[in-house]
This record gives structure tokens, sequence and C-alpha cells, in this order.
């Protein structure tokens, strides 16, 4: 016959079981291999975080650019985007002072190229962008133009040029060839 155990003697067991704990060099163990889990992660997330940060720059100044161009073939008139350090102001303006990642605006520029005038359509305002990113710009240090026909032009006539866009020492280039159209170009700050 079998015999049925009994429940002290379950209870005695189950309390030996749950007292044990861990032993100092289990626990040492465990923290090591913690520590070098974080040494191999912590730096790749940086560099996914900062990877992010760049490709979402590059890309809200890629489709400005693209919706400035389209919008002045599908209207016929020059459409201009430019810096802007006002973004967030009830009436946003042209500043030549500021950078390009204080924030930029979109406008059919039926004035006096370069400038928000009070007759020109604001099409769309982009405020600052993350403050790890730099862009600088090689022929478009105010503004650039889209013509009717497509074709980009800088402040100082030139039709061609480079916006560059730096985080971490990443550096993504936006070249805008003589027709307006753009090509995308990795490199190092």
């Amino acid at each position: 016959m079998h015999s049925i155990p009994r429940l002290g003697h379950i209870d005695q067991k189950r309390k030996k079981m749950m007292s044990r704990g861990y032993t100092l060099l289990e626990l040492l163990t465990t923290l090591t291999l913690a520590a070098v889990l974080l040494t191999i992660a912590i730096p790749s997330y940086s560099f996914f975080v900062n990877t992010t940060r760049l490709s979402t720059v590059t890309n809200d100044l890629v489709s400005s650019l693209q919706l400035a161009r389209s919008e002045a073939i599908k209207r016929g008139q020059r459409v201009t985007v430019c810096k802007t350090s006002s973004a967030m102001n009830a009436v946003p303006s042209c500043d030549t002072a500021a950078n390009w990642q204080q924030g930029w605006l979109i406008f059919v520029d039926s004035g006096i190229r370069g400038i928000v005038d009070t007759d020109d359509n604001l099409l769309r305002v982009q405020g600052s962008v993350s403050p790890a990113a730099t862009i600088t710009a090689n022929n478009y240090n105010a503004f650039i133009s889209y013509l009717p026909r497509g074709i980009s032009q800088g402040p100082n006539g030139l039709a061609n040029g480079t916006l560059k866009i730096c985080v971490a020492n990443n550096q993504r280039d936006i070249i805008i060839n003589i027709t307006g159209r753009i090509r995308l170009a990795s490199s190092t700050c």
C-alpha cells in the first residue's frame, strides 16, 4: 500500500526550499554578467538614438524641399524654403541670422525673394529640430527657392547646393542638383 504523505512533512520541505537564498558567489556572478551586458548595450543604444535623430531631421528637411518643389510646379509660382527663428510666433518670418536647425518656413514667394510678404501664402511651418543636430548650408545660407519649372535657386542665384546635417559625428548631405532634384550622401562630420 502506498502511504499518504503527511501535511506537516510537506510543509517542512517547502520551508527548507524557500529559505535557501542565494550565495555571495551567485550574486557576484549575476552582477558581473549584468555589467558586461550593460557595457555592450549602452553604446549600441546611443548609436541607435543618434541614427534615428539624423534620419528624422533629414526626412523632415527632404520632405519640406520636395513639397516646395512640387508646389512650385503645380502652382506655376516661386516657392521658397527659408530658415527662421520665429517658427512658433503668430506671424513667422524668414531670418537670415537663424540656423536651419531652429526651423524653416515654406511659402509661395510672390513678392521679394526669400521674404514672407503680406501677400505670400504660408504652406508649412517647421519648428526647431533635435538639439543634437546641426544643419549647415552651401549656397543656401538663407533660403532655397524653387521656380515653376522645378529648378532650385539660392539667394546668390546658384541652382545647386548642399545642406549638411550632423548628429554625433554622423553626417547626411542633402545635395540639390542644378535641376532641383535631391540626392542623399552619408559621411562624417
